[in-house]
């Protein structure tokens, strides 16, 4: 093979990945790329998952020190946990302050109502239902 041949088929090769990648993201992958990058559960961050009757929560105003066996711990106290991670900065590692738990839908409300508020290092806690990650939401471009 010469070398004309050889870099006309790299080239259509690189062309035929791009464009699978294209048809992927239009066809809502997106999403499910996000998801297995940035980490998730069932169903990363969002509302109830009707597949698995899960919701995922938001944690604010964590203190700094707490991991996610911690953070796992205290809401045990109230409701089954799914899966618990503090959300940490991508360069430093650090704690970003907030994380998020995953617990059975009808157990939400019940952790919602007793650590919303709840002190904990010093700092009052907020908890809420996590927003769902998608593409058309700017706060997950």
């Amino acid at each position: 093979m010469n070398r004309n041949a050889i870099l006309t088929a790299c080239g259509t090769f690189v062309i035929g990945v791009l464009a699978g990648v294209l048809v992927m993201t239009n066809d809502g992958a997106h999403e499910a790329i996000n998801q297995a990058l940035y980490g998730g559960t069932s169903n990363a961050v969002g509302r109830a998952d009707q597949r698995s009757g899960t919701v995922t929560l938001e944690i604010g105003n964590l203190p700094w020190a707490v991991t996610n066996e911690d953070l796992g711990m205290k809401v045990r106290e109230y409701a089954e946990v799914i899966s618990a991670r503090i959300a940490t900065d991508r360069e430093t590692g650090r704690s970003r302050g907030f994380g998020y738990v995953e617990v059975p839908a009808d157990a939400a409300q019940r952790v919602i109502q007793a650590l919303n508020g709840f002190e904990w290092g010093g700092r009052s806690l907020t908890v809420k239902e996590a927003e769902r990650r998608t593409s058309s939401n700017p706060r997950f471009r």
